[in-house]
C-alpha cells in the first residue's frame, strides 16, 4: 500500500510540475483575437437562404462575445421564420499559437458539427468554411463596415471547389 501511495504521490508531483513548465502564450492568442474585435456584439437582420424549392427570409440574429478573458469569441446565430427557429448554431472561435491559424469549431442544432478554416482577407473581411463529408466544400464571406454598423456574410456551396452557388445571404446591423 505504501508503494502504491508513493508512485500516486510521485505522478501528481510530475503532473504539477510539468503544468507549471507550460509556456503562456496567451498574450499572442489574445493580440491575433483583437484583429476580431467588431465582431462582438449583438446583430440582428435578415437571412435569405436560397434552396432548390426557392427563397426564404428567415429573421436572423448573432450573439458574439468574449470568453476566457479575450482568448475566445463564443457565437450563437438564430434565424427564425413565423416565430418557429429554422436555423441555430454555436461557435467557438479562438487562435492557435502552435500552427499561428485561428480555429473556428461549430454545432448546429441538427447535432452536427464541424472544425472549420477562418482566415482574415482584409481589415473587417473574413473568410470560413469546410469540407462537407458527403461531397463539396461550404464557404462563407464576411465583410463587417463599422461606419454603417453593417454585416454582409455570403455561404457558398462548390462541388468541385472551382464553381461556387450561393445558398445563404445575411444582412445584419450592430445593436
Amino acid at each position: 500500500m505504501k508503494t502504491i501511495i508513493m508512485i500516486i504521490g510521485a505522478l501528481v508531483a510530475f503532473n504539477a510540475n510539468v503544468w507549471a513548465q507550460r509556456p503562456d502564450f496567451s498574450p499572442q492568442c489574445k493580440e491575433a483575437m483583437q484583429k476580431l474585435a467588431y465582431l462582438a456584439g449583438d446583430w440582428a437582420g435578415k437571412a435569405k437562404v436560397i434552396t432548390q424549392q426557392g427563397e426564404r427570409e428567415l429573421d436572423q440574429t448573432e450573439h458574439i462575445e468574449w470568453k476566457l478573458d479575450g482568448l475566445t469569441l463564443a457565437i450563437e446565430g438564430t434565424g427564425k421564420a413565423n416565430g418557429q427557429t429554422e436555423f441555430q448554431a454555436f461557435a467557438v472561435l479562438n487562435f492557435d499559437p502552435f500552427t499561428k491559424q485561428y480555429k473556428f469549431r461549430s454545432y448546429a442544432k441538427e447535432g452536427y458539427s464541424t472544425d472549420a478554416y477562418f482566415r482574415i482577407l482584409d481589415d473587417n473581411k473574413f473568410e470560413w468554411g469546410f469540407d462537407i463529408p458527403t461531397g463539396g466544400k461550404t464557404r462563407y464571406t464576411i465583410l463587417l463596415n463599422p461606419k454603417q454598423k453593417s454585416w454582409n456574410e455570403v455561404g457558398e456551396y462548390s462541388r468541385d471547389g472551382n464553381t461556387w452557388m450561393k445558398f445563404i445571404e445575411l444582412n445584419l446591423v450592430k445593436k
